[in-house]
């Protein structure tokens, strides 16, 4: 499979050339779906260019001038894709937000960037905006108003006039201000220019065979670097379609009314279609030596090894068993692009046997983001890939923190045209993350294969040292136990102490089928917590992960804690990382009880 495009023949220098070129040469072809009364109705790339010009017209006329913000809180829709690329015709700067983001983090980003103009999604944002007094905000625009007042599609279709994008509008100028998740404290604005996402979408279209024919079912959130550049800027530059999951609930559904020909997502959504399959399986021994043996064929024949009774066993098998895990995807998949996190190669294995591929990929927002990728020229399952295109990657040795003994691994450092101007109104941590040569400190740790490949093994800052002086790398070793079935998340902890020990949050799934195994369905968080029995089956399932674990990494307690992890109790990101601090607290005594 080539690349259908290379970056000189996409010819636009900022992101607001980039949708007008699009809606030229790609006019009536369908842009974006969405799923009304069970079905999916299409705009074009012409009649959403006809609805931007004149939501840009709006702008104008409400006083936006180049420079000034345009704050974002919105799920997926026409309209926020509406909102962006009019905003940007006029020089403004968007700041996307999440509908489901804390009160707090809003009062912050909205002091901290002062946008002129909001647009969300419902009365009820409009309510909390408008509570906070923000100054700056002369006009708030509603998606979905719930009272009589008219909707955001309502006031564009009224309007007549339309505006182009304004002549001094260049590549250097601002485009974005994303503020960062927060995992270690408060959000930090990345400040983006058009240069570094229209270099980020040319060198990326550059490794992919994608193109106007393609569809894609987008379900991850706009307001997230990943989601809004591959999506919304280099899907729309090669004129495909968008079809918008209805929600997280009905994905599995929406995949087939979509049909996608390509799948963009984070590893959670391919972890729970792999527990799912495996979990309908645990009271079948039949079934799960059917799906076994298909996996072991299937494996052969991908690896050019299977025999003849392999091959005839495999075209049956086939059809009967690896047919049925791809058509839940749809009939039209021809790959998958997986980032946010790292995906446990045993599930990429899996879904690889069964034909569906999944190219892993590696970045982050101060890099508009993506900096690695697979890709259907080189792919080694476990790295995030080679570097793009006029990226290039170093492997630095001389931070204090790092553990000295590994030789191989140092902190991943990165040179392109693709690195943020800054950190908004903060001109520190600016110079901590860029260093005089205009290098992006990513912080991540890794190293770099014969080939050129990428591989991941953790957050500098994350890694600590056990009272014995050996240095623990914890998120390598929780991604190997968030991969079981049974854990939905793992966090370690044993900074300065003797030894590891791990909460482990088990998966819901695993817990509802336990409860009803044990007939336990009315048993108390506490009571399920302490059970011996779910204690036994956890233990023996952690004892089996770690095994490959050095002596010193295994953690040698664990306890088993039944509290969700959600962005509202404040442990987990919008961008679904875990908040370290915020569990350490949260669970400072169950913590402590295990070094008792």
């Amino acid at each position: 499979m080539e690349p259908l495009y290379d970056s000189s023949q996409l010819k636009f220098h900022t992101l607001a050339e980039l949708i007008r070129d699009s809606a030229n040469k790609f006019a009536e072809r369908p842009m974006i779906g969405t799923k009304t009364h069970g079905q999916y109705q299409w705009i074009t790339y012409s009649e959403f260019d006809l609805q931007m010009r004149k939501f840009r017209t709006l702008m104008k006329k409400a006083g936006l001038k180049k420079g000034e913000r345009v704050a974002i809180i919105a799920n997926n829709s026409v309209e926020f894709a509406l909102t962006v690329y009019a905003a940007y015709g006029l020089g403004g700067i968007i700041v996307p937000m999440y509908e489901f983001q804390k009160l707090q983090d809003w009062e912050f980003i909205f002091s901290d960037s002062k946008p002129m103009l909001a647009v969300v999604g419902n009365d009820s944002i409009r309510e909390k905006l408008e509570g906070l007094q923000c100054e700056s905000i002369k006009q708030i625009y509603v998606i979905n108003p719930s009272d009589h007042s008219k909707a955001l599609s309502e006031l564009i279709s009224q309007e007549t006039e339309f505006t182009e994008i304004m002549d001094d509008l260049t590549e250097d100028d601002i485009s974005d201000i994303i503020y960062t998740s927060g995992t270690t404290g408060r959000p930090r604005g990345v400040v983006l220019t058009h240069k570094n996402i229209v270099e980020n979408v040319k060198i990326t279209a550059a490794r992919f065979p994608i193109g106007p024919t393609d569809r894609l079912l987008t379900f991850l959130p706009w307001a997230h670097a990943f989601g809004k550049t591959v999506e919304l800027h280099i899907f729309l530059a090669v004129g495909a379609a968008l079809g918008l999951a209805e929600s997280t609930r009905t994905i599995q559904d929406d995949l087939l009314l979509v049909n996608p020909t390509i799948l963009n997502s984070v590893p959670k959504i391919f972890c729970k279609i792999y527990d799912k399959i495996h979990l309908m399986m645990e009271n079948s021994k039949s079934k799960r030596f059917l799906l076994e043996y298909t996996e072991n064929i299937a494996q052969k024949n991908r690896a050019g090894s299977a025999s003849l009774l392999d091959k005839m066993q495999f075209a049956i098998l086939d059809r009967a068993i690896a047919g049925k895990i791809r058509a839940a995807f749809g009939n039209s998949l021809r790959f998958c692009i997986s980032g946010g996190a790292s995906l446990s190669p045993k599930v990429m294995q899996f879904f690889e046997n069964f034909g569906i591929k999944i190219y892993e990929g590696y970045g982050m927002t101060e890099h508009a983001p993506i900096i690695t990728v697979n890709n259907p020229t080189l792919k080694k399952i476990g790295s995030v890939g080679r570097a793009l295109p006029n990226v290039k990657i170093e492997i630095l040795h001389d931070n204090d923190a790092l553990d000295k003994s590994d030789e191989k691994c140092g902190e991943i450092v990165v040179t392109s045209d693709c690195i943020m101007k800054e950190y908004y109104n903060s001109p520190d941590a600016t110079s901590e993350a860029i260093d005089e040569q205009g290098r992006l400190h990513t912080g991540d740790m890794g190293y770099l294969d014969d080939d050129g490949c990428l591989w991941i093994t953790g957050r500098v800052k994350e890694q600590y040292k056990l009272e014995n002086g050996k240095y623990v790398v914890p998120t390598a070793l929780e991604d190997k136990i968030n991969n079981s079935t049974m854990i939905a998340q793992a966090v370690i902890f044993g900074a300065g102490k003797p030894y590891n020990i791990v909460l482990i949050r088990p998966a819901d799934e695993f817990i509802a089928k336990f409860k009803e195994d044990n007939k336990l369905n009315h048993a108390s968080q506490a009571e399920l917590e302490s059970n011996a029995k779910l204690r036994e089956l956890i233990y023996n399932e952690l004892q089996t992960i770690c095994a490959d674990f050095r002596g010193y990494e295994k953690p040698q307690k664990f306890t088993i804690v039944l509290d969700d992890f959600t962005i509202e109790n404040g442990l987990i990101t919008p961008a679904l990382k875990i908040k370290r601090r915020e569990i350490e607290k949260r669970f400072a005594d169950k913590i402590a009880a295990l070094y008792e």
